[in-house]
């Protein structure tokens, strides 16, 4: 099967669930944002429908709608957006924009999801709107959610081979928080299982946490976030791994 036939199939079987409304194909036909390539999956959802609304109240917008929307949220607001971040939908208090990253300079860009309240503060959710689409219906053997996402469910269920896969993907600026933690959680696994390795992790927690930081606040940042690294490898029961985190902590490393 081809990659475009998979898309219509997988664009045909989301429109076929209950209660999602589509829009008829004719409505998606308006012109794409000028000077920004259309990515493959919504062109096969344009194809198929004009726009989507989905029991849970997100509703994407038909591609002749995209660029207004966009461009009227960006005034209004008085955002700094780069040019290829678009509004493709909302829910409640949530808009929902495509990151086409066209220089490659944040993690390959994805869906996001921004509050209303809050239209810096981006948190990405999916790597493509279909997948969006996919999980927010809850298919089955949905595409996978982004390396954020993933990264938080398996620190949850604390799945060593998960996380370490989700945290070995380039993470979208701003999830630093995220990442510490879910590094700090990949540290104390792996030091449970009496591995070096997982100092490394901890050092990326460190890192992602003064990152975060405010200014000025990175030398007690870095301090205490090798603190809770130590404090995680000590309830491990690998003490050797606590005591390397200990004299990071103190020599500022």
């Amino acid at each position: 099967m081809t990659a475009g036939v998979d898309l219509a199939a997988r664009v045909a079987a989301l429109i076929a669930r209950d209660g999602v409304e589509a829009r008829p194909a004719e409505a998606g036909a308006g012109a794409w944002p000028s000077g920004l390539a259309e990515p493959p999956d919504l062109a096969a959802l344009y194809a198929a429908a004009g726009g989507l609304a989905l029991p849970d109240g997100t509703v994407i917008l038909p591609r002749g709608e995209v660029a207004r929307a966009t461009a009227w949220l960006v005034e209004e607001r008085s955002l700094d957006w780069e040019d290829d971040l678009l509004v493709i939908g909302e829910r409640e208090d949530l808009v929902i924009v495509l990151d086409l990253d066209v220089e490659g300079a944040r993690a390959g860009g994805g869906v996001l999801e921004v509050p209303t309240d809050g239209l810096a503060s981006f948190q990405r959710v999916a790597r493509s709107v279909v997948g969006y689409v996919e999980r927010r219906l809850g298919v089955p053997g949905a595409e996978p959610a982004s390396p954020e996402v993933l990264a938080r469910e398996a620190a949850a269920r604390r799945d060593l081979p998960a996380l370490a896969a989700a945290l070995a993907e380039p993470m979208y600026p701003g999830a630093e928080r995220q990442t510490a933690h879910a590094a700090l959680t990949l540290g104390a696994l792996l030091s449970a299982r009496g591995d070096e390795a997982a100092l490394e992790a901890f050092a990326r927690s460190v890192e992602a946490r003064v990152a975060a930081a405010p200014r000025g606040a990175a030398g007690p940042e870095r301090a205490a976030a090798w603190r809770a690294c130590e404090i995680a490898a000590r309830e491990a029961g690998a003490e050797v791994i606590a005591a390397a985190c200990a004299a990071r902590g103190k020599g500022g490393g």
